[in-house]
């Protein structure tokens, strides 16, 4: 469960999942007050985070010897459809083999997974 509630200040929401709190708004140039990410960024966060997470157990599983994983995700719209990219650097030895079964690895992560599914939304106005 993730709670947001948003009052009158444009538009800054507080985010919650009764452990952890965050703050979530809008880029000054759409009338937000720059207090947090904006949603988007949240969503790319959302993956990027994942995607590391999800390396980094394999990679500590597997014994591979990779000191820092980063994950740069970029959302683009292509024909009506959306495409996240994402750029992964590892510093470590990692052969060419490792590298493309950890880019498969990368794209079953819970995130990517619910991403790359069909999804539905329901909403209820209460």
């Amino acid at each position: 469960m993730v709670k947001a509630t948003i009052n009158m200040e444009h538009y800054a929401c507080s985010v919650t999942n009764g452990s952890h709190d965050i703050i979530v708004d809008e880029p000054f140039d759409l009338g937000g007050t720059h207090k947090g990410f904006a949603p988007k960024g949240l969503l790319m966060a959302s993956l990027a985070s994942c995607v590391a997470i999800t390396l980094r157990m394999y990679i500590d599983r597997k014994g591979w010897e990779v000191k820092k994983i980063e994950v740069e995700v970029n959302i683009n719209i292509e024909n009506a459809e959306t495409i996240f990219f994402e750029e992964i650097t590892c510093t470590g030895n990692l052969t060419e083999e490792q590298k493309f079964r950890l880019e498969d690895i990368a794209s079953k992560c819970p995130v990517s997974k619910i991403l790359t599914v069909g999804h539905e939304v329901r909403s209820k106005v209460l």
